[in-house]
């Protein structure tokens, strides 16, 4: 189990809610101060005389907007407690106060109204107006194949995440905002190399509402926390990144495996009321005390159309919480989320492995995941660990969201890991999954060995493609020393053909070999064969005249056009002279290369 180290405490928030209750008898909602556009958020400040000891419980202030749109539907979405701060002192600014967001999916006049659950309290209608964009709308299942996503507005529908892990940064917010710092050149370096996904959590050391230095249920002293997630998400969508958010890492619950249940507040140790961390998922107080913080999550970050999905559990398998408790406790929560996210993002999960696991055919859950450190080639078993979900749930994508050659993280020599990244990029799509292989070690191995370019390289040969209606295959080769995969429909192929030395494990037995020859010191290179006169023969396309596009995937460049001819349903084509990897993409005559 690879470590995952905690970084110091996050400073408290200089921000104290109010001591005391007093009952609203004025409500009033405030118009945006930006113009409204239909797929992007919009935020509503909210005024009233009442004031509440704790603002975070709904059993004291139960705060909710009705937005009406043109067409006369009505959804109603929970109001938050929100405190502002400075981005340079990263202090608090301004008044504390309730505000509340919303993510109109239609241009025309809208209707808002607040209400006070308790005292049925109401704030006048306001009106606002909305105008179209072209902002890509939220994440969903593909209606054309439910093996990958799409999003909801656009023509250009189909969505392949192309991504990796970016967990947390380790420095401590009160460092001069090193944590946006580090966020915006991460999102920066992932977004201009055509990256589209990162994979947060809301770990205690980092973004996290709630943990031992709060009281439960009031996040009063973690608005720090939850300002800065809301500048990575307004960061993440200006740059065309979506998140999916980790809302529980296992280690929280868990006693044995990153033990952090020694300092969770739920622990009777710490004054909490749960002798041991599996009894978060059957204790009635502690299920409603989720709810509330799930409530809270909601309301603030619902809205936020580049929320790829919620992930209730970080490898809930290192905790002792056991299969049936976990399953009733996802449809609880998935209830009681669904009536606070009126947009419908996905849901998922994770174990630390889990193919075979029947948590991925819960309706609860709108897609599986796997996570992988087995130092494997991709290219070999991807097509099987697929299938090891799709057995289960077969008509969900597969998302493989935490892979590394590692567990233990990078060690010379480094070509290892730089071969089986490059490899768990290319190799994910081919193999069957609906994403790349998100990468775990961003700010040990990806960052500081500027291995972003990498992610261009399929962004480009992707760019325009709809996998959802290609089916993936197997090419021949006319060598045992290289193999070939394809993705195709019966007018076009994208094919991906690799070396059998351009692998991570063959590299490791090569610098094994040069250790005992005494030649494996720090200037050792792995030095792959070139591979000469290879040809790929494809069949199952329609007969015509095509053009073969060959890219060079180690220089994210297109090589050559070659006109080429399929008779009899199959070509066969010459690659190329290469020494680790080609892609080539077959289109009919005419075409562009890009659709």
């Amino acid at each position: 189990m690879k470590p995952k180290l905690l970084a110091l405490g996050l400073s408290l928030s200089l921000f104290a809610a109010a001591q005391t209750n007093t009952a609203p008898t004025q409500l009033s909602l405030s118009a945006p101060e930006n113009a409204s556009s239909a797929f992007n958020p919009t935020e509503f400040s909210l005024s009233t005389d009442g004031s509440f000891a704790n603002p975070y419980d709904p059993a004291q202030a139960e705060l909710n907007v009705s937005f009406t749109s043109p067409a006369g539907k009505t959804v109603t979405v929970p109001a938050f407690w929100y405190q502002d701060f400075d981005r340079a002192t990263l202090q608090p600014k301004g008044t504390a106060g309730w505000r509340v967001r919303f993510t109109p999916t239609l241009a025309g006049t809208w209707t808002a109204s607040a209400t006070f659950a308790k005292s049925s309290l109401k704030s006048a209608p306001l009106s606002f107006n909305v105008v179209a964009s072209n902002a890509p709308g939220f994440v969903r299942i593909d209606k054309q194949n439910p093996r990958y996503f799409a999003l909801d507005n656009g023509t250009n529908s189909f969505y392949f995440p192309i991504g990796l892990n970016i967990g947390w940064a380790n420095q401590q917010p009160g460092e001069n905002g090193s944590v946006l710092a580090t966020y915006g050149r991460w999102l920066t370096q992932l977004s201009k190399n055509g990256g589209t996904i990162a994979r947060v959590w809301m770990a205690p050391w980092s973004f996290a509402v709630e943990w031992n230095d709060t009281d439960l249920g009031d996040y009063s002293k973690r608005q720090l926390q939850a300002w800065l997630l809301d500048q990575v998400f307004e960061m993440a969508r200006e740059k065309g990144v979506n998140i999916e958010l980790t809302l529980i890492n296992h280690g929280q619950f868990s006693s044995s495996t990153n033990d952090e249940w020694k300092d969770n507040p739920f622990n009777v140790a710490n004054g909490g009321f749960l002798k041991s961390p599996d009894e978060f998922a059957t204790n009635p107080k502690a299920r409603d005390l989720f709810k509330r913080k799930l409530r809270y999550i909601a309301a603030r970050y619902a809205a936020q159309p580049n929320l790829f999905a919620w992930e209730w559990w970080n490898e809930v398998n290192w905790t002792p919480i056991g299969g049936s408790d976990l399953k009733d406790w996802i449809v609880d929560m998935t209830g009681a989320l669904k009536t606070w996210d009126p947009y419908n993002h996905l849901i998922s999960s994770s174990y630390s492995t889990g193919g075979t696991s029947d948590l991925w055919a819960m309706p609860e859950v709108d897609f599986s995941q796997q996570h992988d450190y087995g130092a494997r080639d991709p290219l070999v078993w991807g097509k099987s660990a697929v299938s090891s979900f799709t057995d289960t749930a077969p008509n969900k994508p597969v998302l493989l969201a935490e892979v590394g050659y590692s567990a233990g993280g990078t060690e010379a020599p480094l070509i290892r890991d730089k071969i089986h990244f490059h490899n768990s990029i290319w190799a994910a799509p081919f193999v069957g999954y609906a994403s790349t292989g998100m990468y775990w070690w961003w700010d040990t191995f990806v960052d500081p060995e500027n291995q972003w370019p990498q992610y261009k390289g399929l962004s480009d040969f992707l760019k325009g493609e709809n996998l959802a209606t290609m089916t993936g295959q197997n090419a021949s080769v006319n060598t045992l020393n290289a193999a070939a995969l394809t993705l195709q429909s019966k007018t076009r192929a994208l094919i991906w053909l690799r070396s059998s030395a351009y692998d991570a494990g063959e590299a490791n037995t090569a610098y094994t070999r040069a250790l005992i020859a005494r030649k494996g010191g720090p200037d050792w290179q792995y030095v792959m064969p070139i591979r000469y006169g290879s040809t790929v023969k494809v069949s199952g396309l329609g007969d015509g005249a095509y053009t073969a596009y060959w890219y060079a995937p180690q220089k994210n460049v297109w090589l050559s056009a070659v006109a080429v001819t399929v008779k009899g349903g199959s070509v066969t084509l010459s690659a190329p002279t290469f020494d680790k990897d080609l892609a080539v993409k077959l289109v009919p005559a005419g075409e562009p290369r890009t659709p």
